[in-house]
């Protein structure tokens, strides 16, 4: 049951956002980017255009966006059982026998 409240959620989520983000588009100026173009080189002495905006220009944004990503693999790696609770849970539950390990155990 969690599992489906949790498509659904997602989903409704999805939706709304899609929704409000095509009611209220709006056409930007390309101000920053004509300047980013012609100016890089000077700006930040590289010769990659890609670099430059990732690396100078938006160096805090991708700073973040990579410690949000880290965050979020230690928590699942946090919250996730590990190799040792996943082997002790096999260990103590009964292994439930199917068709074919029933014929073999009759032999």
């Amino acid at each position: 049951m969690r599992y489906i409240a949790s498509a659904v959620f997602v989903i409704a989520v999805f939706f709304v956002v899609t929704s409000v983000t095509t009611r209220y588009s709006a056409e930007l100026d390309p101000f920053m980017y004509d300047y980013m173009i012609e100016n890089f080189e000077d700006d930040t002495h590289a010769k990659n255009a890609v670099a430059a905006i990732l690396l100078d220009y938006r160096m805090y944004d991708t700073m973040f966006e990579a410690l949000i990503l880290l965050t979020a693999i230690i928590g699942m790696k946090q919250f996730l059982p590990g190799a040792a609770d996943l082997r002790a849970r096999d260990e103590s539950e009964p292994v439930p026998q199917t068709e074919s390990t029933q014929e073999h155990g009759d032999e």
